[in-house]
């Protein structure tokens, strides 16, 4: 749980501006800066917030040394906040073939359904997931579901366990152990994002500033969840406070979807108060420090349902207690 690092320089942080002054956006290694909003962005094309020309050119450290002579300044970037967009499947440039985010949307609606029409209605008096579902607010079942599977991955996918009423202590299961519903769990799409968000997020972190070999050997939990969002649904704004990073792959997506909106880690007030929508797409996964306030939109009137698969990565023991939120190396 020792997770305390730090940045030796902000080279490495402004190395993609330092080869690509132009400001568009190139695979892995360009930071957009906004404020304090650092988003690495992992396919080429034009971004608002990083096309800003040849603005920072003089400030950029030459690729020979030897051209530093005399005085100079040094240029400090403070305080960033990582957020990095990876494209899965080829329809948006990456690797996964289209059936990849097809096949997950369509399991995910389909446990979506069976929560509402097998799970719900076996729930005994006083089942905890019974108080959620009479909230009166549009989210109120997405919330009862997101529960249901966290009693699930506790559980190690034991579907009957879960419509017990809680007794004793919660445990993080195994890695090795199932982690959410049967048919869910059986298909091999599942099985594959669970391997590429431990393989990005590791990335993630070593981009945030953890020692390499830290991050090889920090054995951490993936808790994931799905949710649906029906048309004029939103979800509002939260945080994941205690995790090392979070984040969300779109399984189902389209221009009338809800955006992702992050919000300005410096507050409200003038001059800050800044906001980053991400416009999803199917395939598309998202990272970003657990203590960034976020929220979805609302998904128009017209549009499909909405499907994402979201994340927690974290201790194996739950997230980490407030004496430790200093070790995070998101926040640095």
């Amino acid at each position: 749980r020792g997770i305390r690092s730090h940045f030796g320089s902000i080279r490495g942080a402004i190395d993609g501006m330092q080869r690509s002054p132009s400001g568009m956006c190139r695979i892995g290694c360009l930071w957009l800066a906004l404020g304090v909003l650092v988003l690495p962005v992992e396919s080429r094309g034009s971004c608002d917030h990083c096309n800003v020309g040849e603005a920072f050119t003089e400030f950029l450290h030459p690729e020979d040394p030897s051209v530093l002579q005399g005085p100079h300044s040094t240029v400090h970037t403070l305080w960033p906040t990582h957020v990095e967009v990876v494209p899965l499947t080829q329809d948006i440039g990456g690797l996964e073939p289209k059936s990849f985010h097809e096949r997950l949307s369509k399991q995910a609606i389909r446990g979506w359904r069976a929560f509402q029409n097998r799970i719900v209605p076996k729930l005994p008096a006083g089942h905890h997931l019974l108080e959620t579902l009479k909230q009166k607010h549009a989210g109120s079942l997405n919330d009862a579901f997101f529960h249901w599977q966290k009693d699930l991955f506790e559980k190690m996918g034991d579907v009957k366990s879960t419509l017990e009423i809680e007794n004793g202590k919660k445990m993080t299961p195994p890695p090795t152990e199932n982690s959410t519903w049967p048919e869910m769990e059986a298909l091999p799409e599942y099985q594959r994002l669970r391997q590429l968000i431990d393989h990005f997020s590791r990335r993630y972190l070593i981009r945030s500033g953890m020692l390499p070999a830290t991050v090889k050997n920090l054995k951490y939990s993936i808790f994931n969840w799905a949710a649906v969002h029906e048309p004029s649904e939103f979800h509002g704004p939260h945080t994941h406070v205690g995790e090392f990073v979070v984040g969300v792959f779109y399984a189902r997506a389209s221009n009338r979807s809800g955006q992702l909106r992050l919000h300005d880690p410096r507050g409200h007030h003038p001059p800050f108060g800044r906001t980053y929508f991400h416009r999803p797409r199917s395939g598309d996964l998202i990272f970003f420090p657990s203590w960034l306030n976020h929220m979805a939109t609302v998904t128009e009137p017209s549009a499909d349902h909405r499907v994402i698969i979201s994340f927690n990565i974290g201790p194996v023991s739950g997230p980490l207690p407030c004496d430790w939120w200093h070790t995070d190396p998101t926040s640095e």
